[in-house]
């Protein structure tokens, strides 16, 4: 079981691409949570996402985080032992999620192109969580492990879909993930950010294994 790339579909699917944003969508319904009030908790990580992607982890303290959740400092620490304990609830409900979707389009046989869109699509909403994933997140060693074992987690399945003769190149893995994560940072941070580019870049590396 491989990724499909016939570069005859590349077209078509591209043109599925701009008419709804997505290439494929995910099914809907899977894994979805009623929606409800954000407790204490999900206000905290919200407000450290938002902190640690303005001020850096270095700058963030508790009593910001604290502040800008409009959550006592005492619920903060309730719910979470330390700073370092925020950052990786906050780093594993996200790379959570990347991982629901990435194995979702593989369960469901999408081609390299239509999983590289899910991965364009999950970064476009959460550019917060990008930005700091691909700078913040490398700074120390214990959360630099932390992003390694997700990666491995993450990437092995990919690599396993990857078409012959590259099958389980667990390297050509992680360079399709950065192909992506990269490129979607600095379109988000251009002047006037088209999700298409990114699409058309999806499409010209899945060009590279028909």
């Amino acid at each position: 079981m491989t990724f499909q790339s016939n570069p005859d579909s590349i077209q078509h699917e591209q043109e599925k691409c701009d008419q709804s944003g997505i290439f494929s969508p995910l099914a809907r319904g899977r894994g979805e949570k009623s929606v409800s009030k954000p407790n204490s908790r999900d206000l905290i990580l919200k407000a450290a996402l938002q902190e640690f992607a303005e001020k850096g982890y270095d700058r963030t303290t508790v009593d910001s985080i604290a502040q800008s959740s409009h959550v006592a400092k005492g619920s903060v620490y309730y719910h979470f032992s330390s700073k370092e304990a925020i950052w990786t609830a906050l780093f594993e409900s996200k790379t959570q999620r990347l991982l629901e979707i990435t194995i979702q389009s593989l369960n469901d046989h999408n081609t390299l192109p239509q999983l590289l869109c899910h991965w364009i699509d999950f970064f476009w909403e959460e550019q917060d969580f990008l930005g700091l994933f691909l700078s913040e997140a490398w700074r120390d060693r214990e959360r630099e492990k932390l992003v390694g074992e997700f990666l491995n987690q993450l990437l092995q399945p990919v690599a396993a879909y990857i078409p012959e003769p590259h099958r389980h190149n667990e390297s050509l893995a992680y360079a399709l993930f950065g192909s992506v994560a990269v490129p979607t940072l600095h379109i988000l941070k251009s002047e006037h950010p088209k999700k298409s580019s990114l699409y058309q870049i999806a499409q010209v590396i899945a060009a590279q294994f028909a």
